[in-house]
């Protein structure tokens, strides 16, 4: 943790800080950390939330799955151009400007409650949630170590998953009816921008590597990266479809959330866990055991639902699976990536997921229409299957060597 740092990783403006104490080191990485929490209670009402609002409204699923793909649409697309533009920037302006466009699509959703308007604004929501989610993990990747990588993304994955977590019973009892949800979501955000501002000197200066780029990342660790892109599809589908699934199985919109809240639990609760098996093992091993679990586990939860002993255990678990594909891949991308090639590195894990997250919902809404609700459930089985397929064949084909 408390090796020198590689000077090519910073930009050569005053925002680079000299070498940082081990105590500094913990410092700038508490507060991008923090702010990751604030910024994922964005998703985490804002999706079920609108879900909610235009299934009241009697839209069309096909609708539905367009509009909450909107958000991954702006992240995907500026996701690959965040680190010209972060380097650009610089660290913190383009952090700053990652908030501002996050709370004004936010505050701006129920001025234009409409949903052909509601597509620009989670848009430019995703624009901001692209530039904090690039510098977060690049931030957090440049200044830990591979030896304790696993375990400092699993707090990284933590505290996103918590800001699942923390939204969803404001909604719950918040209700999805009136503005507050949305001025609540903005508030938040606001003050997850102070832990930026006070450890502003502690802040890695980042700029794109010139000749490395997404091509050449995925080439590097592809199944890292089609890791990443299974995990979006089927957490963008299941989470952008799961209440309806659940109402549409007999249960109510509390309880409905519920059951929401016991699978965010377990993704809070087990992404330490994760990564602390992650910095023990093969991490190439565990993304196919995780794809497989994550598979079983959306293959019994039909059965489970209406008992409350397997049920509630099966999301608690079902939940940190999915969650712990990513703490782990994020860890693999650390692990394989030199650091001048980590922002590079960073930006193509997060694009082949949101990608992932763009057309999931899109195709689960179609799925939903050919078998309903049971479409939902296949199409997530069929891709954790598929990438486990995949990748312990590319494992097994290069020996186990290089295989991510």
């Amino acid at each position: 943790m408390n090796e020198p740092r590689d000077a090519s990783v910073f930009e050569t403006d005053d925002e680079s800080p000299p070498t940082l104490t081990t105590g500094q080191v913990w410092r700038s990485l508490g507060a991008v950390i923090a702010s990751a929490f604030a910024a994922s209670l964005t998703f985490s009402i804002c999706m079920p939330l609108l879900v909610l609002i235009l299934e009241r409204r009697e839209t069309e699923t096909w609708l539905i799955g367009l509009n909450t793909a909107a958000a991954p649409a702006g992240l995907l697309i500026f996701t690959i151009l965040m680190p010209r533009i972060v380097g650009r920037l610089g660290t913190m302006r383009a952090l700053y400007l990652g908030f501002i466009l996050m709370i004004l699509s936010i505050v701006l959703l129920p001025v234009f409650d409409n949903i052909w308007a509601w597509f620009p604004l989670r848009f430019m929501m995703g624009i901001g949630i692209a530039i904090h989610w690039v510098v977060s993990e690049t931030w957090i990747n440049t200044l830990v170590d591979n030896r304790i990588r696993g375990r400092v993304m699993g707090i990284y994955v933590t505290a996103m998953s918590g800001g699942y977590l923390a939204g969803l019973p404001i909604l719950l009892f918040v209700g999805s009816d009136g503005p507050e949800p949305f001025f609540i979501i903005a508030a938040t955000l606001a003050v997850g921008v102070m832990p930026l501002v006070l450890a502003r000197d502690l802040a890695p200066g980042i700029r794109a590597h010139e000749g490395f780029g997404v091509i050449a990342a995925i080439r590097r660790a592809p199944a890292t990266m089609m890791a990443a892109l299974t995990d979006g599809f089927v957490f963008g589908a299941l989470f952008a479809f799961f209440l309806i699934y659940v109402q549409r199985q007999g249960y109510d919109e509390s309880n409905a959330l519920i059951l929401l809240i016991v699978m965010s639990v377990g993704n809070v609760v087990l992404q330490y866990p994760v990564g602390m098996i992650a910095d023990r093992f093969d991490r190439r091993l565990l993304l196919i055991i995780f794809a497989l679990l994550m598979t079983v586990g959306t293959a019994l939860f039909p059965f489970a639902l209406g008992k409350p002993l397997l049920l509630w255990p099966l999301l608690f678990f079902w939940g940190g699976i999915m969650g712990g594909m990513y703490t782990c891949g994020l860890a693999l991308v650390g692990q394989r990536f030199k650091r001048e090639e980590l922002a590079a590195a960073n930006a193509t894990f997060i694009f082949v997921y949101e990608f992932g997250h763009l057309i999931g919902p899109p195709i689960a809404g179609v799925a939903i229409l050919l078998w309903d609700p049971h479409g939902l459930i296949v199409l997530a089985v069929s891709g954790g299957l598929i990438f486990a397929v995949l990748a312990t064949i590319r494992h097994l084909s290069q020996g186990g060597k290089d295989s991510a």
